[in-house]
Order: C-alpha cells, then sequence, then structure tokens
C-alpha cells in the first residue's frame, strides 16, 4: 500500500499535470484506485471562482452532477463511510464506500473509494492521505491558472493602456493613422500594421512598414474590391488572412508574403457605421490565438471611438472656420435688430430724466424679447418696461407689437390697469402661445403720484425720502395667459428727490444661484449711490447700477432709470392693497404711521389709527375679499383723508349696540371721530371715506 501511495503522489505532482485541472483530477482518479485496490474512485471537485465544478468516475467521462450524495461528508474534516450509497456513474450498488475530504482552506471536494470488501483502518488512513494530497495539489494548479490568467490580463491592459494614451493625444483623424500602427508593432513585435478609415466608397489606409513608391496607389482601397480589408469593412466582421489568402494580401499592400504571414483585419465599428479597418500582420506566427481576436476587437474598439470623436471634431473645426467670418456679423444683425425694436430716444422733463438701458447675453447671437419704453401724455409720462417669452425672431416681432400696444393705449389716455387688461386681451386674440411679462409706472409730475400694475413682472424699486422700497402691487398675471385677467392699479407718492428703477429678470439673475445675489447687488448700489450723490443724474445711475452687475450676462437685460427731483405741490398720496386676512388691519396701522410721520402729520395719528381700524375691519370682515387702502394729505387745507376701496357695492349698515354687545359700533366711532365721512358707490364695489383736520398751530 506504501508503494501505491508513492506511486500516487508522484504521479499526481508530475510536471504534465501542472496548471492542467481535468489531467490533475484524471490522474489522480486512475492512481487512487490503483493505490487502494478500489472497485472505482470517484473524484469531486466542487468548483473555484473560475472553474465549474467537476465529477470524474475511474478517470473516464466527466458527469454532470450538481448535488452529489456525498456533499455533506465531503464538507466534514475526516474520513467517513458511506456504505451503500448509491453514486452517479457506478451501476451497481457499492457495498463499501469511504468518503474522504480533499480537507484545505480554499478547495472543496472529495475522492470516494467504492470496493466489494470492507476498508481496513490503515486503508481509510491512506484514503484520507489521497485526498490530502489532491487538495494541495489543486491548489496549486488553481495558483498556476490564476498567475497565468493575471500574466495575460497586465500583457493585455498593458497595450489597451499605451493605445489608450495615445489616442488621448491624437486630435485629428490623421494623428491617428499614423501613430497606432507603430504603437502596435512596437508592444507586440509584430510584422506589420495598418489602419484604413472610410472615406465615401475609398479606404484610405496608413501603417507601417511603409509601402515602396511604386505601391503607393496601394494606400486606396475600393469598399467593394475583392481583399480582407474591403471585406472586414463591408461585413463588420474580422477577417484572419492565412494560407493562399497570403498572395492576395500581398496584392493589396505590396509587402512580400515572408513579411506578412498571418493577418488579422479587424473593422473599426462606430455607433452608426463601420469606420474603417485595422490590419496586423505577425510573419510566420500561426496558428492565430482566440485571445488576439479579443485583443484587437478591444483596441478596434478603442481606436473607432477616438477616430469617430476625432471626424467629429475635424468636422466641427471646419464649421467654425466656415462660421467665424458671419457669426459676428449675425451677433451685430441680432443686436442692431433689437434695438432697432427699441425706442431710440426718451421723453425728458424739467425735474424729471430718463434714462435706459440693455445688454444682450453674451453667449449666442438668438434675438431677446426684453424691452422698455417711455411714454408722455400731458403732466404724466409712462415708464414701461416688459419680457416676451423666448430668444427668436418671433419672440422680437411679438415683443415690437406688444410694446406698440402698449403705447397706443397709454397715448389714448387709460390707466395702468386698464392699458394691461387691452394688451392682454389683444395678445390672446393674435394666438401667438407665448406670453410677456410688463410693468407699467404712470407718474404725475405735477403731484409726484406714482400709478403702477404690473403683469406677472417685478414691480419698481423706489428711493425718497422715505427710504428704500420695492412698491407693494397687487401682481397680476402675465400677458397672454388669463382671458379674464385683472390688474389692480397700486398708487404711491414720491416723496422729494426721488429715483426709480424698472428693471428685466437678465439684470439680476446669476447663473446657477437665481436672482438673490444680483437683486442684492442692486439695492445695495441703488442705496449706495444715492446716499453719496442724492442728485446724481439719470444716465450716470443707470450707468452704475449696469457696472455692478456681479456675473456675465446669461439673459437679456433691460432697465429703465428715472430720476425726480420732486414737486412743491401741497397734496401727498400713499396706498396699499390688503389681502382677505383680518390680520392685515395691523399691516393698515403701520404703514399709516409711516406715512404720517414722513408727511410730519403724526398729530393725527391716535384718531387715525382708530378711523382706519374700523375702516379696514368692517371692509375684509364684511366682504369677503381685499380691500384698497388709499391716504391722502392735503397740505394747503391741512386735511387728512382714509378711504377703503372694497369690492362690494352693499352700502355700510349702521347698527345699534347694545352694552354687552362685542360689535355694532364701527361706523359710530367713525362718525364720532372725524370731522366728515362718507360712502362711494361704483361698478367696481364701494368706497367709504372719512376726512380728519389737522388743527392749526
Amino acid at each position: 500500500m506504501l508503494h501505491g501511495l508513492h506511486v500516487y503522489l508522484r504521479a499526481i505532482n508530475a510536471p504534465e499535470t501542472a496548471g492542467d485541472l481535468r489531467g490533475l483530477l484524471r490522474t489522480a482518479s486512475r492512481a487512487g484506485r490503483q493505490a487502494l485496490s478500489a472497485d472505482h474512485c470517484v473524484v469531486w471537485f466542487a468548483g473555484a471562482s473560475s472553474h465549474p465544478p467537476l465529477y470524474l468516475v475511474d478517470g473516464d467521462a466527466f458527469l454532470d452532477v450538481a448535488d452529489p450524495p456525498f456533499a455533506a461528508e465531503a464538507a466534514a474534516a475526516s474520513v467517513a463511510r458511506c456504505d451503500g450509497t448509491t453514486l452517479p456513474g457506478i451501476a451497481e450498488v457499492p457495498a463499501h464506500v469511504v468518503v474522504a475530504p480533499l480537507s484545505t482552506s480554499s478547495t472543496r471536494g472529495a475522492v470516494v473509494l467504492t470496493r466489494t470488501d470492507p476498508f481496513t483502518a490503515d486503508e481509510e488512513a491512506a484514503a484520507g492521505i489521497v485526498a490530502s494530497a489532491l487538495g494541495m495539489a489543486l491548489e496549486a494548479t488553481l495558483l498556476r491558472a490564476a498567475e497565468r490568467f493575471a500574466a495575460a490580463t497586465a500583457s493585455r491592459s498593458t497595450l489597451l493602456e499605451r493605445v489608450t494614451g495615445l489616442l488621448q493625444t491624437s486630435a485629428t483623424a490623421v494623428e491617428i493613422t499614423q501613430r497606432i500602427p507603430a504603437a502596435v508593432i512596437e508592444v507586440l513585435d509584430c510584422r506589420s500594421s495598418w489602419v484604413y478609415v472610410l472615406e465615401g466608397e475609398e479606404l484610405r489606409g496608413d501603417g507601417l512598414p511603409p509601402l515602396p513608391p511604386e505601391h503607393d496607389h496601394l494606400r486606396r482601397v475600393h469598399r467593394s474590391a475583392d481583399n480582407p480589408i474591403s471585406e472586414a469593412v463591408r461585413t463588420g466582421a474580422p477577417v484572419v488572412v492565412s494560407g493562399d489568402d497570403i498572395a492576395r494580401y500581398r496584392d493589396l499592400t505590396g509587402v512580400e508574403p515572408e513579411q506578412i504571414g498571418v493577418t488579422l483585419v479587424v473593422p473599426l465599428a462606430g455607433r452608426e457605421k463601420v469606420l474603417g479597418a485595422l490590419s496586423v500582420g505577425w510573419g510566420d506566427r500561426s496558428p492565430l490565438e482566440h485571445a488576439d481576436l479579443e485583443l484587437f476587437a478591444a483596441v478596434a474598439s478603442q481606436v473607432a471611438v477616438a477616430l469617430e470623436r476625432a471626424q467629429l471634431l475635424d468636422a466641427e473645426r471646419s464649421s467654425r472656420a466656415e462660421l467665424a467670418t458671419s457669426h459676428e456679423a449675425l451677433a451685430t444683425l441680432a443686436r442692431d435688430l433689437q434695438r432697432g425694436l427699441l425706442p431710440t430716444w426718451l421723453p425728458q422733463q424739467e425735474g424729471l430724466q430718463v434714462a435706459a438701458r440693455y445688454a444682450p447675453a453674451l453667449a449666442g447671437s438668438e434675438i431677446g424679447g426684453d424691452w422698455y419704453d417711455a411714454v408722455q401724455t400731458g403732466h404724466d409720462i409712462a415708464l414701461i418696461i416688459g419680457d416676451v417669452q423666448g430668444h427668436s425672431t418671433r419672440a422680437a416681432g411679438l415683443m415690437g407689437q406688444v410694446r406698440t400696444a402698449v403705447r397706443a393705449y397709454v397715448s389714448e389716455g387709460h390707466d395702468p390697469s386698464t392699458v394691461l387688461r387691452r394688451t392682454n386681451r389683444l395678445l390672446l386674440e393674435l394666438g401667438a402661445e407665448l406670453f410677456a411679462t410688463c410693468c407699467l409706472a404712470r407718474l404725475d409730475t405735477s403731484t409726484g403720484l406714482l400709478s403702477v400694475a404690473t403683469a406677472g413682472h417685478p414691480p419698481p424699486l423706489v428711493v425718497d425720502e422715505s427710504g428704500y422700497r420695492e412698491i407693494d402691487v397687487d401682481p397680476g398675471p402675465p400677458l397672454g395667459v388669463l382671458a379674464e385677467a385683472e390688474y389692480p392699479t397700486t398708487r404711491y407718492r414720491l416723496l422729494g428727490r426721488s429715483a426709480l428703477v424698472m428693471h428685466t429678470d437678465g439684470v439680476v439673475e446669476v447663473l446657477g444661484e437665481g436672482s438673490e445675489v444680483g437683486e442684492a447687488t442692486l439695492r445695495d448700489t441703488l442705496r449706495a449711490t444715492l446716499r453719496e450723490e442724492p442728485d446724481q443724474p439719470a444716465e450716470r445711475l443707470a450707468s452704475t447700477i449696469m457696472a455692478a452687475i456681479p456675473h456675465a450676462l446669461t439673459d437679456d437685460a433691460a432697465m429703465l432709470v428715472a430720476t425726480f427731483t420732486g414737486t412743491d405741490s401741497g397734496r401727498l398720496d400713499a396706498s396699499l392693497w390688503l389681502p382677505p386676512d383680518i390680520r392685515a388691519v395691523a399691516s393698515a396701522r403701520e404703514f399709516l404711521r409711516d406715512r404720517l410721520l414722513a408727511w410730519s402729520t403724526d398729530e393725527l395719528l391716535d384718531e387715525a389709527e382708530l378711523v382706519l381700524s374700523e375702516l379696514v375691519t368692517n371692509a375684509l370682515v364684511h366682504t369677503g375679499g381685499g380691500a384698497g387702502l388709499s391716504l391722502r394729505f392735503d397740505g394747503a387745507a391741512r386735511r387728512l383723508t382714509i378711504s377703503v376701496h372694497d369690492s362690494s357695492p352693499r352700502h355700510p349698515q349702521e347698527r345699534t349696540a347694545g352694552p354687552d354687545a362685542l360689535g355694532g359700533r364701527g361706523l359710530g366711532i367713525v362718525e364720532a371721530v372725524a370731522d366728515a365721512w362718507g360712502v362711494l358707490v361704483g361698478d367696481d364695489g364701494k368706497t367709504v371715506w372719512a376726512e380728519l383736520a389737522v388743527e392749526a398751530d
């Protein structure tokens, strides 16, 4: 038995079995059966990460056995008996069965021995030795296979990395066809390498070794020609040139057969079509290995991607060169057309200066829809700014129509609300499928009264004696969206020397950050500039604001700036829109306090707050909608008028309240405190007003 074990160990460790997994298992099965004088010897290998399970009976044929009956015993740490177990591949049921696990940390499996006679204890121990030795031999074989695989992978990676590096520095198709053949020959030590690029119906090639001058015409191959290069391009499949085909390939390249040898031609397949072919010749090396096909399929894929990219870049460079002379002309034409749709001059008055700025986006030459305008009617001047959706000639054309319509309605003398309402209906009738935003502010230069309505556009910014503020406007929807849209008018009194700024969103929007940064910059610039020079002219103020924009313009930007020296009129007005919320009463009182302090009439504050609270509360509670608050102080008559407008035409009712009633005293309080009060009812609701006189000192 010792001699048999010696023969077994020598057989499974023989050089010819090194690295051959199947050969090792065959040798182990046959030698194990002989060493222990067994009737049958089954060798089972449970598999590894890169190798499937193998089951072998007596060294003959491998069987497909997914779940051997002795799997549990094979997982144990010692030899086990399984007498009478039916085994796949063995017809009779063996009387005596010994299962010896391979007993290694990384290799699972077993050696199974069967015999008619019982196994002795020594034979069972020998079976354990047989299995243990096989386990170690298996580990060594798997390790060698892994090493060979790693070496092959490293060589493959080296070639692919080299090709990748060259392709990354090749910017044109010419550079690719010149560099790749040299790299392939250097890395693989092959005889020849050529890259062919499909241009129309011809394949143009470049490679090594260089063709002699008399064969220079062979650099061009027709796509329909009968040769391996054309065949690979037409079929999109690799072509192996060997044997009698070598002579045909020589006719194509002019290279002698001994220099060509076995040649592989791999198509360069792009995303939508075959771009050309890569050919590599090995001289006398033969036969071609399957690994070569896989390797050059990967190389060809990389070359195809780079070639496709280079062709696109070549086409782009050509297009850029053609467009370079016309791009600036197109951009200039777009800017000139845009400016041609804007007013060439703006009205000016004594005490009022108006300046405008328009700047196209820095990228692209498309026409935007931003516009501005100023229209004078008597003592009034209407300041208008807007933006049509989109950037195109269509948007610019619609902008011209909207600007003309707004100018026409303003010239007819309509108030801002009516102008926007009529323009909205006109835009819907045009069926333009584009919308526009607009802000219209009408200034009465004799009184300083500013009337503002907006259609989805930011309201004006004002700096006057009361400080900086964004006029609180009840906005309407953009023009061209809702047929029955309303655009409420808000009134504000400019106090003394004032500056007003209106702009489109391009002035304040910062790419990736929204408009907060730009809005803060605009606000800070406006405050700081007027603090240092309150009487700064409108033109200089507009230039200062545009210069402070903290970003490159990603959209068209339009801005309208007006500076107003104020009026000597003794009448002062202010207004505020109140939402349908009883908490708005507090906002109304705060607004009243600010106005009275600014107008130096704070001696009326207590009485005025009481009257205002009752009028506003009555409007909000009994109508269910919002209300418009207006304040007017007549300096000559020394009278303050508080007016609250709501949408209900119902006349307010006076009620008699009992001593325990919580309400019902509102109009009574107004009548007791005010010098006069009354109600005006119109088509759009009613206005309840009350007057308070300022006693002479």
